[in-house]
C-alpha cells in the first residue's frame, strides 16, 4: 500500500485527513468527552546490502495518538510509565510509549507492504478502542502529583 492509497482508505472511511509531509499525514476521533489528534506516518524504506549487512526492511505504517497523555516530571511519571509497560502487556496489537518531549503515545504499526483497507480499519478501531478504554485511567495519573491510586 503507498501512501496515497493509505489517505484513500481513511477518506473513503470518513477520517479527515490533512496531509502534513510526504509520509505524514494527520486526523482525529473523538472519544467520550476528548478529540484526539492522530497521526499516520509512513517509515521510509530501509536500506539494506550485502553480507555483513542485514537485508532491507519492510517499511511501516505507524498509526498513532500524539500526544495521549503528557508524562509527568517528578516521581509519578515512573509510576505512571511503570502502569503503561503493564498495559502494554494487556492490549493486543496496540502499545504505549513515551517520545523525548515526555509525550505519552498510543499507537499501531503495520508492515505497510502487506497492509489492506481491513488492517487500516482494524489499527483505527484498536487505538478508538484502547483510547476509549485507558483515557481517564492515564489521564488522572498524568495529572496526580502522588501517582496511580
Amino acid at each position: 500500500m503507498r501512501f496515497e492509497d493509505l489517505r484513500a482508505c481513511l477518506e473513503k472511511d470518513g477520517w479527515p485527513v490533512d496531509v502534513v509531509s510526504d509520509v505524514t499525514m494527520r486526523s482525529r476521533f473523538r472519544s467520550g468527552e476528548r478529540i484526539f489528534p492522530l497521526f499516520v506516518h509512513i517509515e521510509p524504506v530501509a536500506v539494506g546490502g550485502d553480507p555483513p549487512n542485514p537485508p532491507a526492511q519492510p517499511p511501516y505504517a505507524t498509526f498513532a495518538v500524539i500526544p495521549f497523555a503528557r508524562l509527568p516530571t517528578d516521581e509519578s511519571g515512573d509510576l505512571l510509565a511503570d502502569r503503561l509497560l503493564v498495559l502494554n502487556r494487556e492490549m493486543n496489537l496496540a502499545k504505549f510509549s513515551v517520545d523525548e518531549d515526555g509525550d505519552v503515545i498510543l499507537s499501531v504499526e503495520y508492515p505497510l507492504p502487506d497492509l489492506d483497507p481491513s488492517e487500516v480499519r482494524d489499527a483505527l478501531d484498536v487505538l478508538s478502542f484502547y483510547a476509549e478504554k485507558y483515557r481517564a485511567e492515564v489521564e488522572a495519573a498524568a495529572t496526580a502529583t502522588k501517582g496511580l491510586g
